[in-house]
């Protein structure tokens, strides 16, 4: 498993994982833009045969960064791929200054939020209808402890 910077290369097998994805996801050219804009990070795991198997998005703007998306494909769920994909991009965060990274979650997405609360993330508040009628998100937070 190797997790490296996305390119526009892994463009169509990203849309693949969107397009497997249960809820609507992000378009071809919202994910395009993402892998094109400054400030941001777009990693993909692969397996050894160079198959993209999830991919994560990150920005950061200031001291505060944002986790924008996880997609990990179906088939490879639970096998760790989303941590190494958050964890990847934590450690960018930090190193783009960042003293906090955070995130919304769908409120019952509950494998992700053990994740998430698995690498020190808390919940903050939680928005209502965020993702349609009756899906609300989380907001959750990760201090990055930089120290002084």
């Amino acid at each position: 498993m190797i997790v490296t910077t996305a390119t526009r290369a892994d463009l169509p097998a990203i849309m693949q994982l969107e397009q497997a994805f249960t809820r609507a996801g992000w378009s071809e050219q919202a994910w395009a833009d993402e892998l094109d804009a400054d400030g941001r990070l777009t990693l993909v795991e692969k397996d050894a045969a160079g198959a993209v198997r999830g991919v994560a998005t990150f920005s950061a703007v200031a001291d505060v960064a944002d986790l924008n998306r996880v997609v990990v494909a179906s088939y490879a769920r639970r096998a760790g791929i989303g941590r190494r994909l958050v964890l990847a991009g934590l450690e960018w965060a930090d190193a783009m200054g960042a003293q906090q990274v955070m995130l919304e979650v769908e409120a019952g997405n509950d494998p992700a939020i053990a994740l998430y609360e698995q690498v020190g993330f808390v919940a903050l508040a939680r928005r209502a209808n965020y993702y349609g009628a009756g899906a609300d998100a989380l907001v959750m937070a990760l201090p990055l402890g930089r120290e002084s």
